[in-house]
């Protein structure tokens, strides 16, 4: 709230003022009720001054009109701090988390980015939008005390004395729902990256039957889940009843001090008493608004704990620009994501400028590692990768971004035009480079072919096209930023024998142009390559020509036997 101090203050001001001329207009009314009962032409005395009726009526008025102006204006203010509070905490979490590392945001769950805009900035807006009725209540609670401190002081400090120990009273209840809540955020945290891991896997659960299995898993993850949410919602509730009732109790108290002490002035007592009752509202509004911001509170530390850990944890990148991405080095680089558990060891490697570079090994071995090492998507843990001699943990990372693409094996179009898709929010690609992508992927044709051409809708998440095409959009979509390194992390293991040759001729009509890196572990893909590396158990093997793999890589060999390429040189 820190940046929004001002409007704090402009709120507490107004809200102040207000409750005071709504405490003047009771003290009024109540001095003209007590008048016509009195049948005196006189309204008080309150303070030692009275006056006529006609000008008590007239001042009433004017009090009211100005009230609910002030009134109205508060509303405003609180209902533009709440919009500009959530449009902040949104900002905050989502460039956080988007300037966050590949490696921190890979380890998130599912839906966490869509969680954090959610859920936990909607009980930012909530915490804000109690915290503004809070201060409201709060002021307004002053005034009226004020008020009545100025009509009768003993009897309103006999009342406060009281109040204060309601308050003292509900601190347990407080720490309770603050508790409850904390485990509540945990609950549905847990809740909500369970469901989306269970919705990605809808084909395989239609496919084994197991759809009881899953609703039985949803129901349990439900019931955890609302139970603490019954919890905490028992406990905030509790905080008002208990409240009136000790508050209620609290005036007749000072009722009875009243009686004891023989105060005779009705119209003081009658002002005294409609003060209070009415301070009692605003009282239980203060009390229910701070059950509320202790159950809002863990969802806050919450969100402020994963914005500091995504900004502590901001992809690298310098202020370097090599002459060019070529050639690229790998001089000894090691990683392991446990350190216990290597994930490559010692690689080195160099890759000319239009070399197509083709890396196999067993699942597990650590190509997609390797991949993204090159991209610059994680850091060795040591040694270096080298674009032209320069260290990528040293490059601009915009320069270094515009001059490299992926494809990944799970093509992901997401729901907008066939045109938006190519550009991927890359405004500075015209509507001819587009074409020019499209037709060296071998996608041109079909897409003339679509109603609307590159202007069609894909429908949601791209579904209605086949695992062919959505690849080789995603191919083209790499090739419309006119890039210089292109890696493909398995392009062609999920698709028919047509829509592999048709990107294997892109990839070829490459050769010389643009360097390709191609991940796969369909040996037929590889025919192209000038090099190919063997990655075994983390550590390359061999890197060389297909024809020198042939004769002296067993990996190699065996592989290409498995695939009925050439002989199992193991007969």
């Amino acid at each position: 709230m820190a940046a929004f101090r001002g409007r704090m203050t402009l709120l507490a001001g107004v809200s102040f003022l207000g409750a005071l001329l709504e405490a003047f207009f009771l003290v009024i009314v109540t001095g003209l009720g007590m008048a016509l009962v009195s049948g005196v032409p006189t309204v008080g005395p309150f303070m030692g001054h009275s006056i006529a009726m006609g000008s008590a009526l007239v001042l009433g008025a004017f009090v009211l009109v100005v009230r609910v102006i002030l009134n109205l204006w508060a509303v405003r203010i609180s209902a533009r701090l709440t919009a500009h509070v959530t449009t902040e905490q949104r900002l905050i979490a989502s460039h956080a988390y988007l300037g966050a590392s590949w490696d921190v945001q890979e380890a998130e769950p599912a839906g966490r980015l869509q969680e954090l805009l959610t859920t936990f900035v909607n009980r930012v807006t909530g915490a804000v939008t109690v915290l503004t009725q809070a201060i409201t209540a709060l002021l307004s609670l002053i005034a009226f005390l004020a008020a009545s401190v100025a009509v009768d002081s003993l009897s309103t400090l006999a009342v406060v004395g009281v109040l204060s120990l309601v308050g003292t009273v509900l601190v347990p209840l407080r720490r309770g729902i603050r508790r409850r809540s904390g485990e509540l955020a945990i609950s549905n945290l847990a809740f909500s990256n369970a469901v989306a891991e269970l919705g990605a896997l809808g084909l395989e659960m239609q496919t084994f039957g197991v759809q009881t299995r899953f609703a039985d898993r949803i129901d349990a993850l439900t019931r955890q889940a609302t139970e603490r949410q019954r919890q905490v919602q028992t406990l905030s509730g509790a905080m008002s009843p208990i409240y009136i009732s000790v508050a209620y109790a609290a005036l007749l108290v000072g009722i009875a001090i009243l009686g004891l002490a023989g105060f005779s002035n009705l119209t003081a007592v009658g002002a005294i008493m409609l003060l209070m009752l009415r301070s009692l509202n605003y009282g239980q509004q203060l009390a229910s608004a701070w059950g509320a911001l202790a159950a809002h509170a863990p969802f806050l530390d919450r969100l402020e704990s994963t914005v500091e850990a995504y900004r502590a944890s901001t992809a690298s990148g310098g202020v370097s620009v090599p002459d060019a991405v070529t050639p690229l080095e790998a001089r000894g680089v090691d990683f392991a994501y446990r350190m216990d558990q290597p994930t490559l060891t010692g690689v080195n490697f160099q890759i000319e400028a239009g070399e197509i570079i083709g890396v196999v090994g067993p699942s597990g071995a650590g190509k997609s590692t390797l991949a993204q090492l090159v991209l610059g998507l994680r850091d060795p843990k040591r040694g270096a990768v080298l674009a032209c001699g320069v260290d990528l943990r040293k490059v601009d990372r915009a320069w270094w971004s515009s001059r490299v693409a992926f494809v990944a094996q799970d093509a992901k179009l997401f729901t907008g035009t066939l045109a938006e898709n190519l550009r991927f929010f890359r405004d500075g690609i015209d509507n001819e480079t587009l074409r020019r992508a499209a037709h060296q992927a071998n996608i041109l044709t079909e897409i003339g072919a679509l109603p609307l051409g590159f202007d069609t809708h894909l429908g949601e998440r791209g579904g209605a096209l086949s695992g062919g095409q959505r690849q080789r959009l995603s191919i083209a979509r790499a090739l419309a930023g006119d890039p210089e390194i292109i890696v493909l992390d398995e392009p062609t293991s999920a698709l028919d024998g047509i829509s592999e040759r048709l990107i294997r001729d892109t990839l070829a009509a490459l050769k010389g142009q643009v360097t390709v890196i191609i991940i796969a572990h369909r040996m037929s893909t590889l025919d192209i390559c000038d090099r190919i590396m063997v990655i075994e158990r983390g550590r390359m093997t061999a890197f060389d020509s297909p024809d020198a793999l042939r004769r002296d890589s067993g990996f190699y060999q065996n592989a290409m036997a498995t695939a009925g390429i050439m002989p199992d040189q193991r007969a």
